[in-house]
């Protein structure tokens, strides 16, 4: 299994890359935005050429949507597909991934309510970059997490809708923890972790699976509103992130990706995910990975 982590957003990292390169990373999660323009999308695939770190760059990521509400339609996200593979080509980027789509179960309300349509999106972009010669994976966007509500939606994308799903991709999930809880803890209506994994390979059969996007972040929360609230400790998260790359290895994942390199500038939920602080620091489970994974120079 390939681990990874999510950083760069849509901006260059090139800088970071030693850092990663150093903790043992082997995918790094970087976005192309709907919009981004020739010279951005060469510029964030060029930085990769090379390096260790493998690419998997992730077409029309947050709610899969544009400025003025409406969705990214799936033809557009094939063109930002076709894009990346044309970019590679020009500047020599031989290994790289390509993920379609973010969290489609929670994102533009186009997709939320019609599975079928980000099929077709899935379709679409494969059917194009694979006639491109595009040979590596290709992965469906994640849902946003493995419960109810995620696993319903991949089976409504995985359903006949008219047209040939494609029999070549990876399906992607995110896992993320209940309210202040850590690995341990299984979602509601699942006896336990395995229980969460064993629904999902039902659904899929024998399609091979990806998590892109896992993670536990330290800002306050609290279970009910009366209550105090209460953070994760940076140990219980190291051992917690750890126990999850062992775990999706053990789930024969292909890759499992970590969210995310750095900390936020607010002491939120969005902004306490790092493995690193705002101000650069190295936080506890940087070290850790550094002892399970890290490269020896």
């Amino acid at each position: 299994m390939l681990i990874g982590i999510n950083a760069g957003f849509g901006d260059p990292i090139g800088p970071d890359f030693p850092f990663l390169e150093r903790l043992g990373f082997n995918v790094v999660r970087q976005e192309i935005q709907f919009g981004a323009d020739q010279d951005r999308i060469h510029l964030l695939v060029s930085e990769f050429v090379g390096s260790t770190l493998m690419p998997l760059f992730l077409l029309a990521g947050g709610k899969m949507g544009r400025p003025d509400g409406n969705r990214v339609e799936p033809n557009e996200i094939a063109d930002l597909g076709v894009a990346v593979v044309n970019a590679a080509a020009v500047v020599g980027l031989e290994r790289f991934a390509l993920e379609i789509g973010n969290e489609p179960d929670i994102a533009n309300d186009g997709y939320s309510q019609r599975p079928q349509d980000f099929a077709a999106a899935i379709s679409q972009t494969r059917d194009r970059v694979r006639a491109m010669g595009f040979t590596g994976s290709i992965i469906t966007g994640g849902i946003a997490n493995l419960n109810n509500r995620g696993l319903a939606y991949v089976r409504g994308v995985l359903q006949p809708h008219g047209f040939p799903f494609p029999d070549d991709v990876v399906i992607g999930f995110h896992r993320y923890p209940e309210t202040c809880e850590y690995h341990e803890k299984p979602h509601d209506g699942f006896a336990s972790r395995d229980a969460e994994m064993d629904a999902l390979a039902q659904i899929v059969a024998s399609r091979p699976v990806a998590c892109t996007e896992f993670g536990y972040h330290t800002a306050p929360e609290k279970r009910v509103f009366f209550e105090p609230a209460t953070r994760r400790t940076d140990d219980r998260v190291a051992d917690s992130v750890m126990f999850d790359f062992d775990f999706f290895n053990r789930r024969q994942c292909e890759m499992a990706v970590l969210f995310q390199l750095n900390d936020g500038p607010t002491d939120t939920s969005e902004g306490r995910y790092g493995i690193r602080t705002s101000t650069g620091a190295a936080k506890i489970v940087a070290d850790r990975i550094e002892e399970q994974f890290g490269v020896t120079v």
